[in-house]
């Protein structure tokens, strides 16, 4: 069995329609069935333990990532809590990830100090379980999408994508759709 769990970013919530809830409606609840589940866009504070746990007695084997923003920091927490329990991350897709850091906890009080400790040097640590990475990110205005760097030799990082979006645009942007769909769909037809 495999899933596809979503991250949204600092800005998004269930409480108003984002790009992240249309690409989960437009793209990838459509891959639901046939030995794949998917679950409806997560906060980026959300319980990856209590996630990660729920897909391990589901017998999820393998899962993709999708995250936009600070969501990147669930998705990195969520790939490591996923190792810890057996499942395999084969695919991490990140749309314009902004770097926050680890010992950070996820939640909104602690923003402010998000926003100090991001620099423009900044990078982010892919998780040792992550398979393949495939990015968009912009460069128009901050936050922007920071470098993402393997912590293993097995992972498998593709040259991001930029594109000419500001960071509360790209996570609409037809191009990050399309390389959803394609990434999924390729995952979708392998073991």
């Amino acid at each position: 069995m495999k899933a596809i769990v979503t991250f949204q970013g600092f800005t998004e919530s269930s409480e108003k329609r984002t790009g992240t809830e249309d690409l989960y409606w437009q793209v990838i609840r459509l891959f639901s069935g046939s030995g794949i589940t998917t679950d409806w866009p997560r906060q980026w504070t959300a319980n990856t333990k209590d996630l990660a746990s729920l897909l391990a007695r589901q017998r999820i084997e393998r899962v993709a990532m999708v995250s936009y923003s600070h969501g990147q920091a669930a998705a990195c927490d969520f790939a490591e809590k996923c190792y810890a329990l057996g499942i395999d991350v084969d695919l991490w897709l990140a749309c314009d990830p902004v770097y926050r850091p680890s010992w950070l906890p996820r939640i909104n009080a602690a923003q402010p100090l998000a926003f100090r400790a991001i620099s423009r040097f900044a990078k982010i640590k892919v998780p040792r379980s992550v398979k393949r990475v495939a990015s968009v990110r912009q460069r128009v205005n901050r936050p922007h999408g920071h470098d993402l760097i393997a912590t293993s030799p097995d992972t498998v990082i593709a040259p991001p994508i930029d594109l000419r979006f500001t960071h509360t645009e790209i996570d609409h942007a037809g191009e990050w759709f399309a390389l959803v769909k394609e990434e999924l769909t390729i995952w979708a037809n392998t073991i």
